[in-house]
């Protein structure tokens, strides 16, 4: 065998390696691309199902009847001292903290707040009812769009600002073995709260219509809770409390209703 051939056979083996290298090359880089691929979709569905499990909590809130342009100028006439922006967030917080105690069944957090005892007896009784069903009720990742004044009356020696708040959700409902019974984990639910904000405007017509009763009453001088508008003077440091005006009350939430269950449990 002379030499030009052991050349020319020594190339083409040299040839027919390379090929091979370049197609185990490409086999293993599509062998990569294609596991690459797989693990992708299976995080880009993971993450898929993880956005859809919150399911963009305010992405379509509900919509408002917000009067504020008209009713500020009324309040403010009665109660020159009044401003909305302090007002809001309070609002909201109760909001928030009212539906948090129904889902811990738990009204404490509610004291802490400026609310009537008649609104705590109301989150009692709903807290009576959810347990009554053996029950849990949930309100997660509890998000407030808005708030606005959507009315402002007077009604039996007092007078009362309502607001109106769209809040977002999720919100759903188990029975003791973790099944769920209504509502869902994973689509929110978008609605509106109606929070009634009051404060006494005539104290001898709130007294005789008892609306005092209904917005709390506290002693002038140490503060203490009174039991009833009838109470004269208080047990706790002996103050009499038959002369008390409206200069002595407060703004006072009394009230929380879902808007389109107005007649029905909050729940």
């Amino acid at each position: 065998m002379d030499a030009e051939t052991i050349i020319k056979l020594v190339t083409a083996a040299l040839f027919f390696i390379a090929v091979v290298a370049l197609i185990v090359v490409i086999l293993v880089i599509r062998a990569k691309v294609r596991k690459y691929q797989r693990e992708w979709g299976l995080s880009a569905r993971g993450l898929m199902s993880d956005i859809n499990s919150t399911r963009d909590v305010g992405k379509n809130p509900a919509s408002l009847n917000g009067m504020d342009r008209i009713y500020i100028p009324k309040i403010q006439q009665d109660f020159p001292d009044f401003q909305l922006a302090p007002v809001i967030p309070q609002v909201e917080t109760v909001v928030k903290t009212f539906l948090d105690c129904i889902e811990d069944k738990d009204t404490k957090p509610l004291e802490k707040l400026t609310i009537s005892p008649s609104l705590i007896d109301r989150a009692d009784e709903i807290i009576r009812d959810i347990n009554s069903q053996n029950i849990d009720v949930y309100y997660d990742n509890i998000v407030v769009h808005k708030t606005v004044i959507s009315e402002y009356v007077r009604e039996k020696g007092m007078v009362i600002i309502r607001f109106q708040s769209a809040v977002g959700y999720l919100h759903y409902a188990e029975n003791k073995n973790g099944k769920l019974i209504s509502g869902s984990k994973d689509v929110a639910e978008e609605t509106v709260y109606v929070t009634s904000y009051a404060r006494i405007l005539d104290s001898e017509l709130a007294k005789q219509s008892g609306a005092i009763d209904v917005i709390g009453l506290n002693c002038p001088n140490c503060g203490a809770p009174l039991r009833s508008s009838n109470v004269t003077i208080c047990e706790f440091c002996g103050t009499g409390v038959n002369n008390m005006t409206e200069d002595v009350f407060g703004w006072t939430f009394t009230d929380i209703k879902e808007k389109n269950r107005m007649t029905k449990k909050l729940f």
